[in-house]
């Protein structure tokens, strides 16, 4: 294929697994990597539709799924994060302590051989944990491959180095933790909350004055935050009155391109 013009180190990386690949999904994955870090200018145009034309041409060729089990899981909750593990590491103990869901855990490798999914609660808002099997699969590593965020779960550097390559491998660039044994629960929902990058913020409904929790890409409006209450709320909006905890008691009043910080109470008000 030729090369476009001012090219990352991660495209010709994806260009060479393209070449080397085997299998049509690994073909397809590399070709999804490199239009991700093709540059995008007008000199890559007719390189960027000759690459998006091969990948719909693979797609289209390859063999249809089976209708019998799915591997696939489907993203509920504010996120989805994946927890990765060599064998034994402790990665469905770790899915029990942070969700309480019922999982085997033993003492021999692989225990798990399909995804385990829990939902972990952070003050007041869900988090979907996936354990994906040590097995690293294809079709378990396509659900990584879209998930908001990772955990390692590791036992020694080694263990992190490999799953780093792992990652590699199968076109995984997630954010990441790294946690080992004996952590403390709280202390690591608190480190996957901020690995996320989301903030909290509280809708408060003006007739009971309860404060529900939202999560909340950093950087969003309280435009953005109506929406997510229901469509009409930015269709009739008149004006947020808003609470900060720098600010104590004192309320502010705001309109729709209002920037929102972690625990800003916000109470909606639509035209009469």
């Amino acid at each position: 294929m030729p090369m476009p013009i001012n090219a990352t180190p991660e495209y010709f990386k994806a260009e060479e697994k393209f070449r080397s690949a085997k299998t049509q999904e690994e073909k397809i994955a590399a070709l999804e990597e490199m239009i991700r870090e093709c540059p995008k200018h007008k000199g890559t145009e007719n390189l960027l539709a000759q690459l998006k034309a091969k990948l719909a041409k693979l797609k289209k060729a390859a063999p249809k799924k089976s209708t019998g089990k799915k591997t696939g899981v489907k993203k509920e909750g504010e996120a989805q994060v994946c927890i990765l593990g060599m064998p034994n590491a402790g990665k469905s103990t770790l899915l029990k302590k942070l969700t309480g869901v019922d999982v085997e855990i033993a003492d021999y490798p692989y225990t798990t051989k399909e995804p385990a999914v829990g939902m972990m609660d952070y003050r007041g808002v869900r988090i979907q944990l996936v354990e994906i099997p040590a097995t690293f699969e294809p079709e378990h590593m396509s659900i990584v491959r879209t998930t908001d965020a990772i955990v390692f779960v590791v036992r020694d550097d080694e263990d992190e180095e490999k799953l780093r390559k792992i990652c590699s491998d199968n076109f995984i660039n997630k954010k990441t933790i790294v946690l080992r044994k004996d952590i403390n629960t709280e202390e690591i929902k608190k480190r996957v909350w901020k690995m996320l990058g989301l903030i909290m913020v509280y809708t408060r409904d003006p007739a009971t004055k309860n404060d529900e929790p939202m999560a909340l890409p950093r950087g969003s409006t309280v435009k953005d935050f109506a929406e997510r209450i229901h469509k009409d709320f930015v269709k009739n909006f008149c004006f947020a009155r808003l609470w900060r905890k720098e600010d104590g008691v004192v309320e502010r009043r705001v309109g729709l391109n209002y920037i929102l910080e972690d625990g800003d109470i916000v109470e909606i008000h639509q035209k009469i």
